[in-house]
């Protein structure tokens, strides 16, 4: 490539590859080289010159868009990130649901989505304060990650809901794991400034697969779980019909 060809290329970088600029400079420097030029030896050293100098510029360039990608990528994290418990935020577990289900798609793989829900998280803010309850929702995120493999996802949907993605799994060792985190959670005391505060939660799954659909999974999966919060509400009120009649 000659000296003129190599001049329009780098007038009109590849901005994709900012390593393709510096190539494209270091090129240039080689062809003003005395060594490699008919020119005269003192114009061919000026030309050299200015083309280091072109050089060093385009290092700078490429240090600073590195360095500007990488601060895009950070802030994309933060963008799919729960500031309080650190899992994936509603958008940041939608994005983990739609690969997984375009993967289930694509490779007929399955899996499995969990969706919880902590029973009567309203009381803990209204008698200990939205500090206890912060922390009540730490503790239990913190459980659900330890209990999970470094190929799932956890988000909290908001408030004091969170999802459970368990990527190629069967339906038989979801419902397995799902009933870990359950017991888990229910059996889970935050020791709050000396006051203990016991969690309950409700559950609710569904089975994934090549046809499924992100939004009606979740909806499914989200009714699956008042369903079983139905349940327990009723029987938490018959025992306690029960006992008042035994008195």
């Amino acid at each position: 490539m000659n000296i003129a060809m190599l001049a329009r290329h780098i007038e009109t970088p590849d901005q994709s590859s900012p390593q393709n600029l510096v190539s494209k400079v270091r090129q240039l420097v080689d062809c003003l080289s005395p060594s490699n030029n008919l020119r005269t030896f003192q114009h061919a050293e000026d030309d050299l010159t200015i083309a280091l100098r072109a050089l060093a510029a385009a290092h700078s360039v490429e240090k600073l868009i590195n360095k500007l990608h990488g601060r895009i990528d950070e802030l994309e994290k933060l963008a799919q990130t729960d500031e309080l418990t650190g899992l994936l935020n509603r958008r940041g577990f939608n994005i983990q649901l739609q690969r997984a289900l375009s993967n289930a798609s694509r490779y007929n793989e399955q899996g499995v989505l969990i969706y919880i829900d902590l029973d009567g998280f309203k009381p803990i803010n209204d008698c200990y304060g939205h500090a206890a309850g912060d922390e009540v929702l730490r503790q239990a995120a913190n459980l659900i990650l330890e209990d999970i493999r470094d190929t799932d996802f956890v988000g909290r949907l908001g408030g004091d809901e969170f999802s459970v993605l368990l990527t190629r799994t069967s339906w038989e060792n979801g419902l397995s794991r799902a009933e870990s985190i359950e017991k888990l959670l229910n059996n889970l005391i935050v020791n709050w400034q000396g006051r203990m505060i016991a969690v309950a939660a409700s559950f609710g799954l569904q089975p994934y697969g090549a046809k499924d659909e992100g939004l009606d999974l979740v909806s499914r999966a989200d009714e699956a779980m008042y369903k079983t919060k139905r349940l327990r509400t009723n029987l938490s009120g018959k025992a306690s019909e029960g006992r008042r009649a035994s008195l």
